[in-house]
């Protein structure tokens, strides 16, 4: 059973460091803190390291201060007999983490179809809504109470990664899950204000140039929107918080499929892909080395924006159904 097996590897150790993916989302952040809260509570030493700085969307949770940036030397002072990854398909989207877990055992709890399968043990559910609704599970096997912080990690996870129940991956064990959560203490109005409705001016006006750069493709289907290099540079573009932009070209009637192209470097794009119904965009990011879910996903292309843009709407154009 693999949730025995979860046990077991939490038994067989006593200091972990927990981790996800580089520039964490709702559901990395809020698995990693609900895993690290129950390690605490069986009585373990962990801690968190991310590859990113710590997102300000997050400054509401209890014990933000947990998450931990990643600073060069680390893999030379932290130690930790082992680590568990959350949220993250590959050991390459943990960035430089990867330094500080090497030689760790590790176990891995994700729900995105295209995981490599990287940990000594790998609790793996594509089916799940969130691999917080994972953590969530294995807090139960392990018979640990929940309180209200915690049951605010995992409801944040949950409530990102199904676009607050909108989108098709919730399930009823996602419903059920979110009303444990709110008998725990999770307060919804609370989480929801906080990741939704504490936006900085900054990041209200790059909404707005990002819908203006929204260009359909494929006779309406497609739908791109994108930030140079330039505008990425911009001294603002610190206190902008681009999750979710995304959505707002695939809301657009009659768009199949949606990306959002940022240039991060003069050769470097890296593309947020969301569809409806008719494109795998798992299937599209693989293509270019990327992954992620048949509805959501993302992929690092190394040419400039220009190139990138080109090649994905190409790409795309092969995955639309003809005539």
């Amino acid at each position: 059973m693999p949730l025995d097996a979860v046990r077991q590897f939490i038994e067989g150790a006593d200091s972990f460091i927990v981790s996800t993916h580089v520039n964490p989302d709702g559901d990395g952040i809020g698995s990693a803190m609900a895993m690290k809260w129950a390690l605490l509570k069986l009585g373990k030493r962990a801690e968190i390291i991310i590859d990113a700085t710590p997102p300000d969307t997050f400054h509401f949770f209890a014990n933000y201060s947990w998450l931990t940036p990643y600073a060069e030397g680390m893999e030379h002072t932290a130690s930790a007999g082992a680590a568990i990854i959350v949220d993250c398909p590959s050991a390459e989207r943990t960035g430089r983490v990867a330094r500080v877990v090497s030689g760790a055992r590790t176990l891995i709890i994700d729900h995105h179809i295209s995981n490599e399968r990287y940990g000594d043990v790998n609790y793996l559910d594509d089916s799940a809504a969130s691999s917080a609704e994972m953590v969530y599970r294995i807090i139960k096997h392990l018979g640990v109470p929940l309180d209200s912080d915690c049951a605010e990690y995992i409801y944040s996870g949950v409530i990102v990664d199904t676009g607050r129940f909108r989108f098709s991956n919730t399930t009823p064990e996602t419903l059920r899950t979110a009303a444990e959560l709110v008998a725990a203490g999770a307060h919804p109005a609370k989480v929801s204000e906080g990741i939704f409705y504490s936006n900085t001016v900054e990041t209200t006006r790059a909404l707005g140039a990002f819908i203006g750069s929204i260009r359909l493709h494929h006779g309406g289907l497609v739908a791109t929107a994108e930030f140079n290099y330039e505008y990425l540079r911009r001294p603002e573009y610190k206190l902008v918080n681009h999750e979710g932009f995304v959505n707002h070209a695939l809301a657009i009637r009659g768009v199949e499929a949606a990306m959002f192209l940022r240039e991060v470097e003069r050769s470097v794009t890296r593309a947020s892909l969301r569809s409806k119904t008719i494109v795998d965009v798992n299937a599209l990011a693989r293509s270019f080395g990327g992954g992620g879910h048949a509805r959501a996903a993302g992929c690092t292309i190394e040419t400039p924006l220009d190139q990138a843009r080109a090649a994905l709407i190409a790409r795309v154009g092969e995955m639309l159904p003809k005539g």
